[in-house]
Formats: structure tokens, sequence, C-alpha cells
């Protein structure tokens, strides 16, 4: 029997029609198919970070040492009205303390007076990079006192200015320049308010002696290094020290979180301070002075203070010299190396746990070394 050729055309048709549906079923990672390589992107180089040039100033040392400087020149005692006001070194440190709401670069200060006859003020003095800070901070203090007194403008002092009086005190605004000034009247014994008297005295000490500490910033005794290796040691301090707890930086207890020790002689110091869910607390002071001598003269001058000082340089891995000390009121590490001092103040330990100043010293040190590129 021959075979049908109409039959063996549909055969041939259904073969290549099947063929065709089951390629086209096929999963596509079985496919012999070699994918073309896809284009790859230049990285984007990461920017480093840009080096300050050799010669840079940092606006808030300048502010600080022009600071320091207006307040070793006032005077003491200040006359003005019917008193005769002294300064009082037993509020704050050394009868200064820092405003709080004045932030970096700027410089904020209140220093206290008082009379026999029992009347209190304060001055308050504020530096800033620029003019703007200072009438920001003058804005924001009208607006705060003016809640409290009924404030006028006086044409007998420089303007802007704001002076009032009423049942929380009297008080004297004054923006100069990229200065704002305060005069703050807590108390007075006299028969009428002596705030006519001390505005005068302080704006004219003020306008007396700008230039001298104006210049006194310029001619700081800190170098270049100095100012890198404490602002390093801020840059490099932890935001949590474990040891047998965590601590954790108080920012609240120092404006901005950092003070500036004024018993330094021949130097500068950052005092930071760190606590703990129990309230347990301490406190790291870093001081640069101009030489080792000087160094080693304020080791000596606190460790005449601190008391229960044990045996110096009982540890043997510690630099040398060094002190610890406990007693009733915390316990203390101080260190003298090269020109730096170091202290660690622990004001109130665990009471469940050894006391954990030596490894807080441990990590001071560190941030030191640190700091120095050692």
């Amino acid at each position: 029997m021959r075979p049908n050729p109409h039959h063996q055309f549909r055969l041939l048709a259904l073969a290549l029609i099947t063929m065709l549906v089951f390629a086209a079923c096929r999963p596509v990672d079985t496919l012999d198919i070699t994918p073309s390589p896809t284009p790859t992107s230049e990285p984007t180089a990461t920017p480093s970070p840009t080096p300050r040039p050799a010669d840079f100033i940092d606006p808030y040392e300048v502010n600080l040492g022009t600071m320091e400087r207006l307040i070793e020149l006032l005077p003491d005692p200040l006359p003005a009205g019917e008193e005769e006001w002294k300064r009082n070194f037993e509020i704050g440190n050394e009868g200064v303390k820092n405003i709080r709401g004045i932030r970096r670069p700027a410089v904020g200060r209140e220093i206290y007076y008082y009379t026999q006859q029992g009347s209190k003020m304060s001055l308050n003095f504020a530096v800033f990079p620029d003019a703007e800070g200072a009438i920001t901070e003058f804005n924001r203090k009208q607006d705060l006192r003016s809640s409290l007194v009924n404030l006028k403008e006086d044409d007998a002092f420089p303007k802007p200015n704001f002076i009032g009086a009423g049942l929380y005190g009297s008080f004297g605004l004054f923006q100069i320049d990229n200065y704002f000034i305060e005069v703050f009247v807590e108390i007075f014994t006299t028969s009428s308010s002596p705030m006519g008297q001390l505005s005068q005295q302080t704006v004219r000490f003020f306008e007396e002696n700008r230039s001298g500490f104006e210049a006194a910033a310029s001619k700081t005794s800190l170098d270049a290094g100095s100012v890198d290796v404490l602002e390093a040691v801020l840059n490099n301090m932890p935001n949590e020290i474990i040891t047998t707890t965590q601590w954790k930086r108080d920012f609240s207890r120092f404006d901005d979180g950092v003070d500036t020790p004024r018993n330094i002689q021949n130097g500068r110091a950052v005092r930071v301070a760190y606590v703990d869910q129990m309230a347990n607390n301490f406190q790291m002071t870093f001081g640069q002075f101009d030489s080792a001598d000087d160094a080693m003269a304020h080791y000596e001058k606190i460790k005449g203070i601190r008391e229960g000082i044990e045996e110096e340089n009982s540890i043997e891995d510690f630099p040398k010299p060094h002190v610890l000390g406990r007693g009733l009121y915390g316990s203390v590490a101080l260190f003298a190396i090269d020109e730096f001092f170091l202290e660690v103040l622990m004001e109130r330990a665990p009471g469940t746990s050894a006391n954990p100043t030596e490894a807080i010293a441990r990590k001071a040190l560190a941030i030191l070394d640190a700091a120095r590129g050692q």
C-alpha cells in the first residue's frame, strides 16, 4: 500500500508544531543563551575631609581668650552708687559660671558681685564671632526679661539697650557689635536702685578695656598644637563608657557638655562629665600647659587639695607620676604627662561593685594618647 502524501505532510507539520511549542515552554534558565555583559558604572570617589590649613584660627579659642582676659580685667571692687561691689568667688567656679544657651563658638560667662550690706548682682558677658549672634542673644534676652520687668530704652547708653526693674530684680541689656552685656541686680539694700550706676560703670569698663582683652586673644599662649590636642580630646570623647556599669556623657552638667576650669595658670583645660542610670557620676579633666614644669606644678597643687591620696606611682603600667586616692567624698586619679595634666574625679561610684576609677583612668589615658597621636 502506497503511503498517502497528504497524510505524511500532516504528520510532518504536527511534528514541527510540537517542537515549537516544546521550545517555547522550556524554562528560560535552561536555554543555552549567554547573556551580554552589563556595563559597570565607574565608582564614585568618596571625598576625604579637607585638612585644616596650617594657619587655621579656631573662633572659639579666640572668643575664649577674649573672655578670659575680660574677666581678669574686671575691677574688684567695683564702685557704683552708694555701695562698693566686690567679686563673690564662692559662687560657681571661682565666682564665674557659664551662661546656658550660649553655644560654641560663642562664649558666655556670668560673674558675681556682692556688697557688705547684702546687695547681690551679676555681670553677664557673651562674645560672638559676629554681630548677628549678639543681636540674636539680645533679642532672646529681651523676650525673656520683658515678661518680668518693664523694659525701656535709655538714651544715655549705646543703642540698642533696654533697662527695667520689677519684683524679680533689675536688668540692663546691651548689644555692642559682637558682644552682649547684661547687668542683673538681684537684691539691693539702698534706698534707690543702683542699676543706672552699675550699667554706666560696666559699659565704661567695656569701652576702656576692649582693645586690651581683644588683643589678648591674638597673643594667647596656646599654639596651634595646643588647640589641636584639646580639640582632639573632645572629638575623641566617647558618648558611652562601659565598666561595671554603663556611663553616658552628661551634657546637662556643663554648658554644651564642656567646662573650662578657671584654676589653670599658664595653660588651659577642658572638663566633661559622665553619669549612669543610678545617678553615679564622674568627671574627666584634661589640661595642657606651656611647659612640663607648669603641668607638674598643677599636679602638685591638685594633689594637695584632694584628700585620701594613696602611695604615689602605685600602679606599675601607669605613667609616672600618678596618684590614686579614695575617701569619703569620692575617688581621684591624677597624672602629669609631659606638658599635660589629667584628672579623673569619681564623685559617686556604684556601691555594689568594685571602684571603677582605675578602669576609667585607663580610658582617659587612651583618649589623651590618641589626641596626641601616640
